[in-house]
């Protein structure tokens, strides 16, 4: 997965922002994102409203089709189950 990712209007989704983004990809609700990467439930919602803004849609299945479509991620990076939380 990439370090960063150009959204096309100038704008940069930061890594930790690229990981909320494979593991909602993944299909994960904000609680599990949340108690995987050891945060806050509301901070995982303040990084996926300042994702979805970055990236100019509005939901989670918006994001993750620009994010396979733009090729930040890939299907291996959703389905990889080593990696899945």
């Amino acid at each position: 997965m990439l370090e960063e990712a150009e959204d096309g209007s100038g704008g940069v989704l930061s890594a930790r922002q690229l990981e909320i983004l494979l593991l909602t990809a993944r299909g994960l609700p904000n609680s599990q994102i949340a108690t995987y990467l050891h945060l806050a439930e509301g901070t995982v919602k303040r990084h996926l409203v300042n994702i979805y803004r970055k990236m100019k849609v509005g939901s989670r299945s918006e994001a993750a089709r620009k994010a396979l479509r733009d090729e930040w991620i890939t299907i291996g990076d959703i389905t990889d189950e080593e990696e899945q939380a």
